[in-house]
């Protein structure tokens, strides 16, 4: 397991050495579509929580547990090429048919 990067940085230990310790290494071992799909994954939580003025947390915990998550990572492809506003549509949509009533 990786440390937090919010943990203090032990006495002795560089900057360089504290991020491969906290995850930029296997960051740069995962392929770059995998990590495209996370960064989308990730603006898209960001958004819905913006859109809907929740936390990132309370966002991603809706999301996740009406299957919005899965939704966006399955159908990353088609979703990432179609405006932010018909996806924010979409994931209420998903989160709605699961029993979802946030939005």
């Amino acid at each position: 397991l990786f440390r937090s990067r919010w943990l203090p940085r032990p006495a002795g230990v560089g900057v360089r050495k504290m991020w491969y310790n906290n995850g930029v290494k296997a960051r740069n071992d995962m392929s770059k579509s995998m990590i495209d799909k996370i960064d989308y994954t990730v603006y898209c939580v960001n958004e819905f929580a913006r859109a809907n003025s929740l936390s990132y947390r309370d966002a991603f915990d809706y999301l996740d547990k009406y299957q919005a998550i899965d939704y966006i990572t399955d159908f990353y492809v088609e979703n990432s090429q179609q405006p932010l506003s018909l996806m924010l549509q979409d994931m209420a949509e998903c989160c709605r048919s699961r029993g979802g009533t946030l939005v």
